[in-house]
Formats: structure tokens, C-alpha cells, sequence
């Protein structure tokens, strides 16, 4: 430890020693804002109405999602070196998932030490490990606003990507988006229809613009070379528009 680290730990009380402790050991530095660290779990549900969205820890949620999508993107530009952007881009989509960040925040044990409101944290219907995957970017971004980008990157790279995520296995995962889309359609009443928009040629080649309606209502809308690929890049979009667990569908 260095000789600042040590001198702002004895300083602090005995809660926040054992906190600062905690932080260092998911991520090897002790922190120097610790209060960064405590608003990462701090869910909004524990915070009264008035400036909720300040206090609580989704504004730091939005700065870690950007700082993670970052991180991952190098990673994967350097990691597949010969592979192309929509490759890339998928590769990237698997890592950043809200599945893959609920069970590795699941497995650090991030759920425990979120502070929620205890009823819904008592709610059968409540996905205490989707929330900590929140919490889990919201602590990225307590990160980088302490440190910087390069500490940021180091935790991602060493502390979640390497140790629990299977790149080579993740490779070969298909995950069919308009499949699920198409279930949750079923099963909540909806009607999903996947209509062509726009077909047309760039330096001789054709792109097919697909928008994705929910009862009769555009959603999202995504181009591509396929008409096939552009449906699945609706569908995901919509997939995280609602805020879908895919693992609660069957992928076909």
C-alpha cells in the first residue's frame, strides 16, 4: 500500500476501513473518493423522490455503460484482429450484456451489498441480480471519476472480463434476438411485425432498412446487407429498449 493509501485509511471510521478494504479487494487499489464507491449500490428505491436520479447511483451507471462499451470495443478490436465491425460488434454486444453483467455482479456478490429499499428487495418478482449488474456499472464509473480511464480499464479487463467470461466459448454463442422478441410478443399479447423500409444501392451495394412495430407503433429501426441480419438488429435493440432477460426465453 502506499504511504497515501495507508495514511487515508487509518483516518478513516472503522465502517469505512472495512468498505475501503472491500473495494480493494475487487479491484487491488484502495479508493480515494469513497463515496463514489458507496453511491454504486446505492439504488433509487433507498433515496427520497426529491433529486433521486442525483443521489442515487444511475448517473454513475450512465458513465460506467460508456466507460465499459469503450473498454470492451478495444479489447475486442485488438483480441480478433482479423475479424470485421459487425463481428466486432457482436462480440462486443455479448460481453457488455445485461445476462453476462447480472451474473458476473451475481458472482462478485455485488447484490448483497446493495442498498434498496428492503420491500423490494423482499419481492419475489424483483431480479436483485439485474440490479446489482447496474450497480456493477455504476461501480465502473465510480472508478473511472477516481482514477481515471486507465484504472477503469485494468479492473474491466483483469477483475470481470478475464476471470469469468469464456471468450472462445462466447464465440460461438448464437443468440437469436428476434426469437425472443417474438415469444415476449406471444406471451404479453403484442403484436410484432418486422416491415422493409427502405431497400436501396450504395457503390453497387444493396442495403435493406428494416423498422420493427409493436401494435402498429415504430420502435427501432436498423439497416444492414441482409434483411434477415437488419431484423436481428431490430429485434435487439428492442430487446434492451424493454428491458428483456433473455435468459428467460428459449433461444431457437
Amino acid at each position: 500500500m502506499s504511504r497515501k493509501g495507508l495514511i487515508l485509511l487509518l483516518f478513516r471510521k472503522k465502517k469505512d476501513r472495512e468498505f475501503s478494504c472491500l473495494v480493494k479487494k475487487y479491484t487491488g487499489f484502495y479508493p480515494k473518493n469513497l463515496n463514489l464507491y458507496k453511491q454504486a449500490f446505492l439504488h433509487n428505491s433507498a433515496v427520497g423522490r426529491k433529486d433521486s436520479d442525483k443521489l442515487s447511483n444511475e448517473r454513475l451507471e450512465f458513465l460506467g455503460d460508456a466507460v465499459l462499451a469503450q473498454v470492451v470495443a478495444e479489447f475486442v478490436f485488438k483480441r480478433f484482429s482479423s475479424k470485421g465491425e459487425g463481428y466486432l460488434t457482436e462480440m462486443r454486444s455479448k460481453i457488455v450484456s445485461r445476462e453476462q453483467l447480472s451474473f458476473i455482479a451475481g458472482k462478485l456478490g455485488f447484490d448483497k451489498l446493495l442498498t434498496i429499499n428492503e420491500n423490494l428487495r423482499s419481492a419475489r418478482t424483483m431480479n436483485l441480480y439485474g440490479i446489482a449488474g447496474n450497480a456493477l456499472e455504476a461501480f465502473i464509473g465510480a472508478i473511472y471519476l477516481d482514477f481515471g480511464y486507465e484504472k477503469a480499464k485494468k479492473f474491466v479487463i483483469k477483475k470481470l472480463i478475464k476471470p469469468f467470461i469464456d471468450i472462445e466459448n462466447l464465440d460461438s454463442i448464437h443468440e437469436n434476438f428476434k426469437s425472443i422478441l417474438l415469444q415476449w410478443g406471444q406471451k404479453n399479447k403484442k403484436s410484432i411485425d418486422f416491415r422493409l423500409i427502405e431497400e436501396y444501392s450504395e457503390k453497387n451495394i444493396k442495403y435493406f432498412k428494416v423498422g420493427l412495430y409493436i401494435d402498429e407503433e415504430l420502435i427501432v429501426e436498423a439497416t444492414n446487407l441482409t434483411k434477415k441480419k437488419a431484423e436481428q438488429m431490430v429485434s435487439e435493440k428492442a430487446i434492451d429498449l424493454l428491458k428483456l432477460n433473455k435468459l428467460d426465453y428459449k433461444l431457437t
